[in-house]
């Protein structure tokens, strides 16, 4: 079970690894795709600024990391590419590989055949953008070459332990376990979230309570009802989008994660514990670093299960946030 941490400069794995860090994932995004496509088209769920913008950069990232020993993946998970945007894809997979990137998480089956077929040993890791949500999706991702499945955030423990046990062990099994969160399920999300903000995520909704029955107007009590439930899916919105995008004084994100159920995830044999935040600066990648490390230390010393809430709860110290009920992955 290790630390996947997010990264995007050299100059942060030193301070990362040094943390608790123990695998890495990044994204490239080169000045030749946005030439071709700009900026406006992201080539993997982030903005060109939590990318490397030059393979010499990326080349030195992995020299650093694989002189600790620590892999390093790169992000191939948008949505969706054209068959216009493969040729150049394929490029830049193909200019990485040579710089020695150890996986590449890929969203689109298209893609990982073309990887595949292009560069034989390359090794896939199927992003959770690609719906690895039952054993048949996971069977099917293993006939195309797959290594590592990453599940989605909406599946549960038992659910995953079903998908595992029908997928086969011997592939490596990732889940999320810090920051940020999704109301609907993400695999299925075609959405970009950037300053003009997703659908998903606002609470400034233009609606009126209407009846269902004709011409009859709602009562009084039935208005206050749908007030109340309306008041408690803004709660729940605000919880899984980060508390409302906020961070906390040490610098870590205050949004959902799986940290009190890290025993239960450690036993039923996941092998990758995912830290989002490649656009995040340097402070709040240290800081998520060392407080999943800090949990996972616990677990791997025999910490028992009312021991290991308390602690994650300590560390996160916003336990009125953990107490709704709102900001766990794992139930």
């Amino acid at each position: 079970m290790k630390v996947l941490a997010p990264i995007s400069k050299a100059e942060e794995v030193e301070m990362l690894v040094k943390s608790g860090a123990e695998e890495f994932y990044v994204g490239y995004i080169p000045f030749k795709w946005l030439k071709h496509f700009t900026a406006g088209v992201w080539m993997n769920r982030r903005a060109p600024q939590a990318s490397i913008p030059s393979i010499e950069e990326y080349a030195e990232l992995i020299e650093k990391s694989h002189s600790y020993g620590v892999p390093v993946f790169m992000t191939l998970n948008a949505p969706y590419y054209t068959n216009t945007q493969l040729p150049l894809l394929l490029e830049i997979a193909k200019e990485v590989y040579d710089c020695g990137t150890d996986a590449f998480i890929v969203s689109e089956i298209g893609l990982m055949i073309s990887i595949k077929e292009a560069i034989p040993d390359a090794v896939i890791h199927v992003s959770s953008l690609a719906a690895p949500i039952n054993s048949q999706s996971v069977k099917l991702y293993r006939e195309l070459g797959a290594s590592r499945i990453v599940f989605p955030r909406s599946l549960s423990l038992a659910e995953m332990n079903e998908v595992m046990e029908a997928g086969g062990r011997d592939l490596e099994y990732e889940l999320f376990i810090l920051n940020d969160g999704c109301i609907y399920e993400e695999s299925f999300c075609f959405t970009t979230h950037n300053q003009v903000g997703a659908f998903c995520a606002s609470q400034n909704w233009d609606f009126q309570f209407m009846s269902a029955r004709e011409e009859k107007e709602l009562s009084v009590k039935e208005r206050e009802k749908l007030q109340n439930h309306l008041k408690d899916y803004h709660e729940f919105v605000w919880f899984t989008h980060s508390c409302g995008c906020s961070i906390s004084n040490s610098g870590i994100s205050l949004g959902p994660c799986g940290l009190c159920s890290l025993k239960k995830i450690a036993e039923l044999g996941i092998d990758s514990l995912k830290i989002v935040g490649r656009e995040a600066n340097s402070l709040r990648k240290l800081a998520s670093v060392q407080l999943v490390s800090a949990v996972v230390k616990a677990v791997r010393e025999g910490i028992d299960e009312v021991g290991l809430q308390k602690k994650a709860k300590q560390l996160r110290k916003t336990p009125e946030f953990c107490d709704s009920g709102y900001m766990c992955y794992y139930r």
